[in-house]
């Protein structure tokens, strides 16, 4: 993936190793929900040390990358949404939840090419026009497990910033190796 990220800012709360891996892994497979949760204090401790109160409370709306309807009814959860509810409860930030989904099935993201990635996920977003929510001037943040090349993150951007999103950063819990070089 070429370096031209559409979200402003990436933190993650560690690299994609162990505990973090384990605790990811018991959550997306072994449905271990509980793991979701401390993850997400975890990284509210990881943000609160980075950003003041004050600068957290910039965000106007958290946003967890969403499934395809597919996928959520065999997994039976969203783990980022797992992840992103808990931050919602504890940082008091407003959570996007209706209006964006993922309208593609995608193909796993985990062994494919940068480039495969990115193919993968072209137009795999939409947005539904709601009366009461408009993204224009909006700063959110994308809230994922992990974030390898960014390409997923990537494309929700894209979708955010046709919108008319101001800002986007990304909170993840782990980044893989490539991503420490990929994503800047």
């Amino acid at each position: 993936m070429t370096k031209d990220h559409l979200f402003e800012h990436i933190h993650a709360l560690g690299d994609y190793s162990k505990p973090l891996s384990t605790l990811i892994k018991q959550l997306k497979y072994q449905q271990q929900l509980v793991a979701g949760e401390l993850l997400a204090s975890l990284l509210k401790t990881s943000l609160e040390l980075r950003y003041t109160q004050e600068q957290l409370l910039q965000f106007d709306l958290l946003l967890a990358v969403p499934l395809h309807a597919k996928k959520l009814r065999q997994r039976g959860f969203n783990q980022a949404q797992i992840i992103c509810d808990s931050l919602h409860q504890q940082l008091g930030i407003p959570m996007l939840t209706k209006q964006i989904s993922r309208c593609k099935q995608t193909l796993p993201q985990e062994g494919l090419s940068i480039k495969r990635r990115e193919l993968n996920l072209r137009a795999a977003f939409t947005y539904k026009e709601t009366p009461t929510q408009t993204l224009t001037g909006k700063n959110i943040a994308i809230i994922d497990d992990v974030v390898t090349t960014g390409a997923t993150v990537n494309s929700l951007c894209k979708l955010l910033k046709k919108r008319g999103v101001n800002s986007i950063t990304v909170f993840c819990i782990s980044r893989t190796p490539l991503s420490r070089n990929e994503v800047k």
